[in-house]
């Protein structure tokens, strides 16, 4: 189905279903339009578009006009009910818009998480006692070790890890495969999901898929950003699954792994989009820095 005729339908579909106002649908139709032409420039299907697409995009149109926390909102609320659309009319059987609940303060800066708080998050996961908890915590020590996108990490096959070389064989954004090493906490964590636990979740078919639900399925993104929302309110935390990639980047930065391969590992086609750590990692050194110097003042008084 064409973009055009998309737009159409989502336009009546605002009309006639929804009932909004005349100007709330132009606006909505025409953030639609801008978002499928963002996807056109990156020869994205709609159908295929991911949570960190559609926040690239918001980031985009942030950066490039300077817009205000209040406009950002309308966006999210124009692409939350064209994904209700796409989820309506089949196109899609996902809303990840629904994920994003408030639009990002910093722009060019994003969120990220302190090496503690990584910490405190993997901790909660440890729950030997709790099959699904075992998973998890062999998901997401994963994501925080290889700095994989979630769509990455469900999509991952069995045989996409290598214990023996401690690597996963990543399919990222327009099936561009990269391999990824990841550090022993992870190889040991996956491995003890795959050999002790993955066997008692798989069901009487075969599945391919390295991370399964309790139904033997394969997980989908929805599902693990449910289990690590779970988390991250139980600890009051603000952070997304997403935020574990990029805090796996930042702290690379900072203990001093150089840019291409980060670049590398994070599966970034331009190095620009990484640099943006290095600007994180400048704004931890100026914090402390006025630390320091209020330090001295107070020394000097």
């Amino acid at each position: 189905m064409s973009d055009n005729l998309l737009l159409t339908l989502f336009s009546d579909y605002i009309t006639f279903e929804e009932r909004l106002s005349s100007k709330t649908k132009d606006a909505y139709v025409h953030e639609a339009s801008l978002f499928f032409s963002y996807l056109d420039s990156r020869k994205i299907k709609v159908e295929d578009a991911s949570f960190s697409d559609i926040e690239d995009f918001i980031v985009l149109r942030r950066k490039n006009y300077s817009l205000d926390e209040r406009t950002v909102s309308k966006i999210l609320s124009a692409l939350r009910l064209l994904f209700k659309f796409l989820v309506k009319e089949k196109i899609r059987s996902d809303n990840p818009v629904v994920l994003m609940d408030h639009p990002r303060s910093e722009v060019s800066l994003p969120r990220t998480l302190s090496e503690e708080e990584v910490n405190e998050i993997l901790l909660y996961f440890r729950d030997e006692s709790d099959d699904l908890m075992i998973r998890d915590y062999a998901m997401f020590e994963l994501i925080y070790s290889s700095g994989m996108r979630i769509s990455e990490l469900v999509s991952l096959d069995l045989s996409s890890f290598d214990r023996k070389e401690s690597s996963i064989r990543v399919i990222g954004k327009r099936n561009k495969e990269r391999i990824v090493f990841i550090g022993e906490r992870a190889r040991d964590a996956v491995s003890f999901y795959i050999d002790n636990i993955r066997p008692h979740l798989l069901s009487a078919r075969r599945e391919e898929a390295l991370f399964i639900g309790r139904r033997g399925e394969r997980l989908t993104r929805q599902a693990v950003h449910k289990r690590f929302h779970e988390c991250t309110r139980n600890l009051s935390l603000d952070a997304t699954v997403h935020t574990l990639r990029h805090s796996f980047a930042s702290h690379m930065i900072n203990n001093g792994a150089d840019i291409r391969s980060v670049q590398e590992m994070l599966g970034h086609s331009d190095i620009k989009t990484t640099q943006i750590y290095t600007h994180l990692d400048t704004a931890g050194l100026k914090e402390s820095y006025d630390v320091f110097s209020e330090n001295l003042l107070e020394d000097d008084d």
